[in-house]
């Protein structure tokens, strides 16, 4: 089975300077997934990770895509979200952080 492993920061927000963007966070943890993890079960794996209730808390995962220009943090809301970022972490040059923010429903 084919892994992506990645960094995951929480427990802070983003914060924006000059035209870029920051993710000022608390904790991290590195894990590994099988690529074919849905957004249903990335979002199952990280509520455990970070101790949340899904039925209490909204878990807003995002990153930020390695580009020349500056661009916003791209949120991760389906599957497709999900594979994107997955390639992006698939080759060194390119492996972005997983900033995970939680909002109560």
């Amino acid at each position: 089975m084919d892994k992506v492993r990645f960094v995951v920061l929480y427990d802070e927000e983003w914060s924006e300077s000059g035209g870029k963007f920051k993710y000022q966070f608390g904790k991290s943890r590195l894990i590994s997934v099988s690529r074919e993890t849905s957004y249903e079960s990335l979002e199952d794996i990280i509520s455990g990770l970070i101790n949340v209730n899904p039925n209490e808390f909204f878990i807003k995962m995002k990153y930020l895509f390695n580009s020349p220009e500056v661009l916003a943090p791209f949120e991760v809301v389906n599957y497709d979200d999900v594979q994107m970022f997955f390639c992006e972490n698939s080759v060194v040059k390119t492996q972005t952080l997983l900033r995970v923010t939680t909002v109560p429903r």
